[in-house]
């Protein structure tokens, strides 16, 4: 009975052969120049219509046998060839990895096809994505996809270019999910132009009773498009979310299908409790899934409007709200509503082109919860910009001395009064003046004239500006804009241009220093950034905004993104998908709560990636146990490790089974228990963005007779027994017969 006990050892240490070849190798800050239409295309990896031809994985074939018998016949051969053997699930196709110093794939495909069994055996194809968007300005749009390129009319100039492959990871996800049509988004900001042509066709569909999609809580009508130039902030915003993607003009939202809400709460002058909190209101109550807040306030705690906030956390509703542009640490000045604490909040601070916290981001290492891409960041604007390098402007002055047009050392264009400003004072008893002219189109709705004014002038000396409807010195004929004296400043808001420059072909714009006859005093008048910022009716032009005023609606896409691929997720999932799922940043570590900045692809996956079903178990030491069974859940290739905390017990080469689940659904684990005791099973199914659930359950081994906690004295025998006649045997056959 010894020996023929011993002769059925080899037979189960041969059926467990398989099992050991599968084991796996162990392993805002707006900006007040605007651009107009950008022209950088970005080119695709390979021609359209051209189809390349795949090159090869090195050292990689997959396999398909005829049955499960001529797999398991030919395991031997296999494995003299491989380094890793990979099921790939239904399909009934293995991947190969060929040891290291074997002749070519071509080579191991002959020997592997010659095979008994083998039905075929091809190279492993590598594919590339092409370009997937049509949109010609994508190439732009850094955080989309960051190739380190140099963004264009920056006024951000720190990290640009960039450094590739710091961006959110869209593409990747737009592989799974890219229309989010189905959850609305509400921006409740100053308006949108939603005849925007890349937001036409994502706008939300209000019916009759909102048919210009959306509310205005500033004027209190149904239309939140008013014409006024307070839509260039919401139109940026509302593209950041959903631009249309792939209809071959301008660039591409986050979602490339959307359902946008315009809720104007805002003016060019700020919104109040009343419209902001009326705005939050209304969006739940129409089905707004995720409301984007990009605005912030004082330090002051306003009750109705974290009880706004709340009203939206009952109803499963995300609020994506801006950090703020102050630099400001909001654990020490609160921000609103960042500081808010309801746990539907994410709050954002922005970062650049190399993934570095915006020099004017706030931060917060207990109230801002994640960065995102918040500088030089194209989007949708309500209408073109046009702006000046002042050359060509026309200049007349009494004295022959006044404006002149220069340029600072960061590229800025100025216009000055004397021309040797900053050398020596402007000219006494002088009239000087420079203007130009601009042409728009019937279409232009609004225009906007917006500038930066600085230096001084002595008391009785004036800076002016005007407009005037034709070609000609508006100082002629014209209306006077601002007049100033002493030390200058800016204006505090945009000066409005509709009477003499909308539904016009030409209209000019000027200043005029005019100065006394005693000796003046004081710097002289200096002018730059100029730019005449446009409403228009069906406007297909973007342009750069820096702030967290951009970072806010990077998440809110991102959201909107994950609840439209998997409807059943609650607010709380996806807030955690995001928040935890995204890319380590050291600028972010110890100011935002996470210490990461937000990743599309990494959110998707944490979103869908599960471990479940994993119970106790009981078995016999000596004995395989093939019986667990657990469910794992996630996108594109995964992977699953499992190890025992009590490797006496349980070694963890006894484990095998695990690289069979390489695809969402039910994976089984193969054990052999070696003693008596009890082990905890640690499991961890893993995916290729980096994404892991983690799970474990108790292996209990009863010992033998209830005493000692050893292996099965009988089966050590025999197993002693077994290996000892196995290498017996195995020394005769080298030796040859005996003489």
């Amino acid at each position: 009975m010894t020996v023929q006990n011993t002769l059925r050892l080899p037979a189960l240490i041969w059926a467990l052969l398989p099992l050991a070849i599968a084991l796996p190798c162990h392993a805002d800050a707006s900006n007040l120049m605007t651009s107009s239409a950008l022209s950088v295309v970005m080119q695709p990896l390979h021609p359209a219509g051209i189809n390349p031809s795949p090159s090869q994985v090195p050292g990689q074939v997959l396999i398909r046998y005829n049955n499960a018998l001529s797999a398991q016949s030919q395991q031997p051969v296999i494995a003299a060839l491989a380094s890793r053997i990979e099921p790939m699930g239904h399909s009934g196709y293995s991947l190969i990895q060929l040891k290291p110093g074997l002749d070519s794939v071509a080579s191991a495909m002959a020997t592997l096809r010659a095979l008994p069994g083998v039905a075929t055996v091809q190279p492993n194809y590598i594919y590339h994505a092409t370009a997937l968007t049509n949109d010609p300005q994508i190439g732009q749009q850094w955080a989309l996809k960051n190739t380190g390129q140099t963004i264009a009319n920056a006024s951000y100039s720190t990290n640009n270019p960039g450094i590739p492959n710091d961006d959110i990871g869209i593409e990747a996800a737009w592989q799974h999910q890219s229309d989010c049509s189905a959850v609305t988004v509400a921006v409740i900001d100053e308006g949108i132009n939603y005849t925007q042509q890349d937001l036409a066709a994502n706008m939300w569909n209000g019916g009759s009773a909102y048919p210009y999609h959306g509310y205005d809580f500033i004027d209190n009508d149904n239309n939140p498009y008013p014409n006024t130039g307070d839509e260039q902030h919401g139109t940026h915003v509302a593209g950041i979310i959903g631009a249309a993607g792939n209809n071959g003009i301008e660039g591409s939202g986050i979602c490339q299908k959307a359902s946008l809400m315009a809720v104007r709460a805002l003016n060019t002058t700020g919104g109040t409790t009343a419209t902001v909190t009326q705005g939050i209101n209304f969006a739940v109550d129409h089905g707004a899934k995720v409301i984007n807040l990009s605005l912030s306030g004082g330090g002051t705690l306003d009750p109705a409007f974290s009880d706004a906030i709340t009203y939206a956390q009952s109803k499963g509703v995300i609020v994506v709200v801006a950090a703020g542009n102050g630099a400001t640490d909001n654990d020490q000045t609160p921000t609103y509503p960042c500081n808010f604490t309801q746990s539907n909040l994410i709050c954002v601070a922005a970062v650049d082109q190399a993934f570095q916290l915006a020099s004017f981001s706030n931060f917060g290492a207990t109230s801002v919860d994640v960065g995102a891409p918040g500088t030089n960041i194209p989007s949708t604007l309500a209408g073109a910009s046009q702006t000046t390098d002042f050359v060509n402007w026309n200049k007349t002055s009494t004295t022959q001395t006044g404006w002149a047009a220069r340029s600072t050392t960061t590229g800025i264009p100025i216009l000055v009064d004397p021309s040797d400003y900053g050398n020596g004072n402007y000219a006494a008893n002088t009239d000087d003046r420079a203007w130009h002219s601009f042409t728009f189109g019937t279409d232009t709705q609004h225009v906007a004239l917006n500038y930066i004014l600085q230096g001084s002038i002595a008391s009785g000396d004036f800076i002016n500006s005007a407009v005037t409807a034709v070609n000609q010195d508006p100082f002629t004929a014209g209306s006077t804009l601002q007049t100033s004296t002493g030390t200058l400043a800016s204006p505090t808001v945009p000066y409005n241009l509709d009477a003499n420059c909308a539904n016009n072909q030409t209209c000019s714009v000027g200043f005029q220093l005019k100065t006394a006859a005693s000796s003046p005093g004081g710097t002289g008048p200096l002018v730059a950034k100029l730019s005449l910022d446009t409403i228009q009716n069906a406007s297909s032009v973007m342009g750069n905004l820096n702030g967290t005023s951009m970072a806010a609606p990077m998440v809110s896409g991102i959201a909107a993104l994950l609840l439209a691929s998997k409807p059943t997720a609650t607010a709380t999932q996806v807030i955690r998908s995001i928040e935890t799922s995204g890319t380590p940043i050291p600028s972010l570590t110890g100011v935002t709560t996470s210490g990461k900045a937000v990743n599309a692809m990494r959110a998707l996956a944490n979103l869908y990636l599960n471990l479940s079903g994993l119970s106790d178990q009981t078995a016999s030491a000596g004995q395989p146990l093939s019986s667990i069974t657990f469910n794992i859940g996630g996108l594109d290739t995964l992977n699953v490790s499992v190890s025992s905390s009590n490797t006496a017990v349980l070694p963890n080469a006894a484990i095998t089974g695990q690289t069979t689940c390489t695809m969402a659904g039910t994976c089984t684990l193969q054990f052999l228990p070696v003693m008596g005791g009890s082990t905890t099973v640690y499991v961890t199914v893993s995916d290729t963005h980096g994404q892991q659930a983690t799970g474990s359950f108790q292996l209990t081994i009863p010992t033998a007779g209830g005493g000692g906690g050893g292996m099965n004295l009988w089966f050590l025998i025999l197993l002693g027994a077994g290996m000892s006649l196995t290498s017996r045997l195995s020394a005769k056959r080298k030796a040859g017969p005996n003489p």
